[in-house]
């Protein structure tokens, strides 16, 4: 069994950043950035076959992580298709020998954690397109910076959460519909902006049964997107959320 990676989020930032427009042209100047200070350990032995499946793990969330743009370097390009049709981790860098740098497994998580969070941040918002800019800190060892565009920073600091919950989550095959309805619910919430929502309303507004809206509010909640609601809970003991406060 794989050994889970460990990512902690020590700092956000949220404004704009020359840096990043110079590193990514796509990036205007004055752009308003989620930036993230991200510390990931992660000591799995073969990270190629584990990125492989934690790339599947967000396949199965959407496949539209196949259309995703990459433009750092080739050896951590992600979700790239094999001859069999199926997607894979990246490749180990191809340089001379004598001339080759280990691969980064950090590093290349560092890369799908961006592409979980453009993917999300453009599900909920949907923009046509969001860009991001990732890099290696000198020191501390295994400290990535992360920044990304954002017109929301509820939504941009709950898909940063969303996205390194999911890509450290157990091991195990994944259905990706907890995470789904999380984003079709903050995004139901991102169309109508200072609503209260309750199980419901929810579950009448995306066709969903009762228990599937409770466990997709009780979900962002948790990841901090949501706040219930203080002595609100009626006699039928239904809870109601309002999007939290930045």
């Amino acid at each position: 069994m794989s050994l889970q990676p460990e990512v902690q989020v020590v700092q956000i930032e949220f404004g704009p950043s020359p840096l990043a427009a110079s590193l990514n042209r796509e990036i205007e100047p004055g752009s308003q950035l989620l930036r993230a200070a991200l510390d990931i350990r992660w000591n799995e032995p073969d990270p190629v076959l584990a990125l492989g499946r934690i790339e599947r793990r967000l396949l199965d969330i959407s496949p539209t992580f196949m259309s995703h743009r990459c433009r750092g370097p080739i050896a951590y390009h992600v979700f790239v298709r094999r001859p069999n049709g199926a997607a894979a981790g990246p490749d180990p860098p191809a340089v001379p020998k004598g001339e080759a740098q280990p691969f980064d497994a950090c590093l290349a998580l560092a890369h799908l954690i961006e592409r979980a969070i453009i993917d999300f941040e453009s599900t909920v918002t949907e923009e046509a397109r969001v860009s991001v800019v990732t890099g290696a800190r000198r020191t501390p060892p295994g400290r990535f910076d992360v920044m990304v565009e954002y017109d929301d920073q509820r939504v941009g600091r709950l898909c940063l959460t969303l996205a390194v919950a999911t890509l450290t989550a157990a091991a195990g095959p994944p259905s990706g519909r907890p995470e789904r309805d999380a984003l079709a619910a903050v995004q139901l919430a991102h169309r109508h902006p200072g609503r209260t929502w309750t199980p419901g309303a929810v579950a009448r507004a995306l066709g969903w049964t009762f228990p599937r809206a409770v466990r997709a509010l009780s979900s962002l909640r948790d990841l901090g997107y949501l706040t219930e609601l203080p002595y609100t809970v009626n006699i039928s003991g239904v809870p109601q959320y309002r999007v939290s406060a930045c």
